[in-house]
């Protein structure tokens, strides 16, 4: 038995189609979605039709992640304090484009699930962890440890940090497959892993690194609207889907740390779009997310 596990989609529809389209043609028919499926790309719900669809026609097991607790904790509140701009415009364009249908689809999905199928061996799987959706686990540290150790069965799938990782700790596993909408590494090609084995033998990962036809979403970040709604964050993410190379944590900090140097202090996400071109310049990232250099 194979089941691929998808994860940190983040509204690239193109490449979960190539994603899907692979393990199509490998007579795949069971899947793990580990959440994030939505924000930072265009065309939000493209993602989300092609993941009801997958769940429609194949065995599915899927959870939520952070990005869709954002964004149903944002539509319960009554503090809307998303607005256009780099800070929290592309979370504004992905929430006016979600229907109540896609929100209904979010609502119902567990952080965190228990998949007891006699024809495979048990696991659990996650978006962070299994307690928070938003709570990184990388392999060694300390809170990884902890997880694993208190784990139901003895693998862990989960998603997050956009890094493809397994690791072991006292006989149990945690797996990470990747990102397959902001991918790092490998040349920004895509990534998910395909688990390979049966309920008496246990499994084995395949860590799968695979191209797509990037050109769909700099099409669709050009004739969306994203790049007028959030310019720098959208530049941001499409360097990322060129490169591999994550630079939002390093922009978004150095263009707070102007804002405060000039105005005394910083209110997210009242960052003044000015602060982000510097901090895109300074890290020679062009409005199209290509390296000036």
């Amino acid at each position: 038995m194979n089941i691929a596990v998808f994860s940190d989609i983040h509204g690239n529809h193109a490449a979960l189609q190539a994603c899907i389209d692979y393990c199509v043609s490998k007579g795949i028919t069971n899947y793990v979605l580990l959440g994030d499926y939505i924000t930072d790309c265009p065309y939000p719900e493209k993602t989300l039709d092609l993941i009801r669809v997958l769940d429609k026609y194949f065995n599915c097991y899927i959870v939520r992640g952070n990005r869709e607790d954002y964004l149903l904790n944002y539509r319960k509140s009554s503090d809307k304090n998303w607005k256009k701009g780099s800070a929290s415009g592309a979370l504004l364009y992905t929430y006016e484009n979600l229907t109540d249908d896609d929100f209904d689809f979010m609502e119902k999905l567990p952080i965190y699930q228990v998949v007891d199928d006699p024809n495979m061996p048990k696991f659990e799987m996650c978006h962070g962890s299994p307690e928070n959706s938003g709570e990184p686990l990388f392999p060694e540290k300390r809170n990884t440890k902890r997880t694993l150790v208190n784990l139901k069965t003895n693998m862990l799938l989960h998603g997050h940090s956009h890094i493809q990782s397994s690791y072991i700790y006292r006989g149990k596993k945690a797996i990470n497959p990747g990102s397959i909408g902001i991918p790092w590494y490998y040349g920004g090609k895509t990534q998910f892993a395909i688990l390979k084995g049966d309920a008496k033998n246990g499994f084995i990962e395949e860590m799968i690194q695979l191209d797509y036809d990037r050109e769909v979403m700099y099409k669709d970040f050009e004739e969306s609207g994203i790049m007028q709604i959030a310019p720098a964050w959208a530049a941001i993410t499409m360097h990322t889907l060129r490169t591999g190379i994550d630079l939002n944590t390093t922009v978004l900090l150095r263009a707070m740390r102007l804002c405060e140097e000039e105005k005394g202090n910083v209110n997210w996400p009242d960052i003044p779009e000015k602060y982000w071109a510097i901090a895109l310049k300074e890290n020679k990232i062009d409005l199209y997310g290509r390296d000036t250099v």
